[in-house]
């Protein structure tokens, strides 16, 4: 599968999830019960304004794995020890809430399907948590 085919069906994958209204909240109640950390992190944030950076995050994040200039690096920025302190094991725990959350949204989500979320996320990912120092 192409590099282009493989964007393509995650972002084919990810319209299905953000179209249910669901997709959001279960994404943040699966996240924020990760971890007492995430909880901690997201204790006194405006979830909905969350949800909408979250849409605009996962653009950033497939322009990454595209190879296109993204914004990704002033939320690196924001993110990193000298900012909001998001320590790099926490991409872990949102990218496997992400596909959990996925997984109870989008019936066509399959082994293959997931595979397609975790290289595409993993380069911004990557590009996130070496932003970190």
């Amino acid at each position: 599968m192409s590099h282009t085919d493989i964007t393509a069906q995650f972002n084919k994958s990810f319209e299905r999830c953000v179209n249910d209204p669901y997709f959001l909240d279960n994404f943040y109640e699966i996240f924020l019960a990760s971890s007492d950390e995430v909880k901690v992190i997201f204790k006194d944030t405006d979830i909905e304004t969350q949800k909408v950076m979250l849409i605009t995050s996962m653009a950033y994040m497939t322009d990454a794995y595209d190879k296109k200039p993204s914004p990704l690096s002033a939320i690196a920025d924001k993110h990193n020890k000298n900012n909001l302190n998001i320590k790099p094991h926490l991409y872990l725990l949102w990218l496997d809430s992400l596909i959990s959350a996925a997984k109870s949204i989008d019936p066509l989500f399959d082994n293959r399907t997931e595979n397609l979320w975790r290289q595409v996320l993993q380069t911004g990912i990557d590009y996130m948590a070496s932003k970190y120092n």
